[in-house]
């Protein structure tokens, strides 16, 4: 299916290039992004003893970042697009994503009445998608901290998006996800001569937007990052959905996700979540939601609650305050960064985040 949309996508921006002819070109740049940073408290926050730790933390509620976007009016209804989106630390200044310099995005691509048809290191539809059907959007503490798909980003990628009426439609296919993976341990999953396999991934999905009801539903399998391990393959099917009245939203959902290794048994989990917001006034929002995974033949089955209240002193700044609560059992290791991170296994880990997010 998403060969076939690819296909198609490119039958249609080729011929909407063609029909454009030499009409006058109108282009624009546009510098945007987000400044987040706080002070963030955790116990438990050590492998060996129980001790808290205290730091200033960026990118909490939504990743720090500098970005430029640009269009150019090709004529006929079609434009020329590009993105190139850099994540910043601003506790320290250094660049993230891997050190990468435009880590966050960075492609080119058509755009017409068809879709988009767009090339380079994009969000896959986990990220772009699915990370919207939890109050927590794509913070950190959200919904990636029980699996870190919810933030995956594709180098080497091409990507369609289409509109039709109420729904999106988009498909994707990387040849080689990470090419800069951190750590000397971890290969990097690029293209590889003779073994497409490797560092593979494809993707699809479709979402609805309705008059106070959004859903979607997405697909993405992943191919091992070396030549060793090309034929194992990680594969998540997503469901979202989230419902608003008034001032109130409810959102929730869930996910499967298999994991196989040649020559050993697949691993299986479910993840599901559920969770509400509450526009308490202009200025004031209250969210909660609460995650659980599922790891099939296990008892390790972890937890996790996070809220977050939420002030705007004006539309581009806010002020934030977030809680989360990790809670494991039979030696399950969930923190509330995350699974192994800083956490003793079975222990309780409790976090919190005050700060402030400034958009430009």
């Amino acid at each position: 299916m998403q060969a076939k949309l690819l296909s198609v996508a490119i039958s249609a921006a080729v011929g909407s290039l063609l029909l454009a002819g030499n009409a006058a070109a109108q282009s624009n740049v546009t510098i945007y992004g987000i400044a987040d940073a706080g002070l963030e408290v955790i116990n438990n926050a050590t492998t060996a003893g129980n001790n808290n730790v205290s730091r200033i933390s960026s990118g909490n509620l939504s990743g720090s970042r500098i970005g430029f976007r640009g269009t150019e009016d090709l004529g006929g209804g079609l434009k020329a697009v590009f993105v190139l989106e850099s994540g910043v630390a601003y506790d320290t200044g250094a660049y993230l994503q891997s050190n990468r310099a435009f880590g966050r995005q960075s492609y080119v691509g058509l755009q017409g009445s068809w879709g988009s048809l767009l090339l380079g290191r994009q969000n896959s539809l986990m990220l772009e998608w699915m990370s919207k059907y939890n109050t927590m959007d794509n913070a950190t503490w959200s919904s990636k901290v029980h699996d870190g798909s919810f933030s995956d980003r594709m180098d080497n990628s091409v990507k369609y998006v289409g509109k039709f009426g109420a729904f999106d439609v988009s498909a994707y296919y990387s040849a080689g996800f990470d090419t800069v993976k951190s750590g000397a341990a971890v290969p990097a999953a690029g293209e590889v001569a003779g073994h497409s396999k490797v560092g593979r991934q494809v993707g699809g999905g479709v979402q609805y937007n309705g008059n106070g009801l959004r859903t979607a539903i997405v697909y993405d399998r992943k191919n091992g990052t070396s030549i060793a391990a090309e034929n194992n393959t990680d594969t998540h099917l997503t469901f979202g959905a989230r419902y608003k009245i008034g001032a109130a939203e409810v959102l929730g959902g869930y996910l499967r996700r298999k994991q196989e290794v040649v020559g050993t048994a697949d691993t299986r989990t479910n993840m599901a979540w559920i969770g509400a917001s509450y526009q308490v006034s202009d200025a004031l929002q209250l969210n909660a939601s609460y995650y659980k995974t599922d790891v099939k033949n296990s008892n390790k089955d972890p937890s996790s609650i996070i809220t977050l209240v939420k002030y705007s002193l004006s539309k581009r700044t806010d002020l934030y305050l977030i809680n989360s609560y990790a809670m494991n059992k039979n030696g399950s290791n969930l923190g509330v960064n995350g699974f192994g991170s800083d956490i003793i296994a079975g222990k309780n880990q409790f976090g919190t985040m005050a700060g402030i997010r400034h958009t430009f």
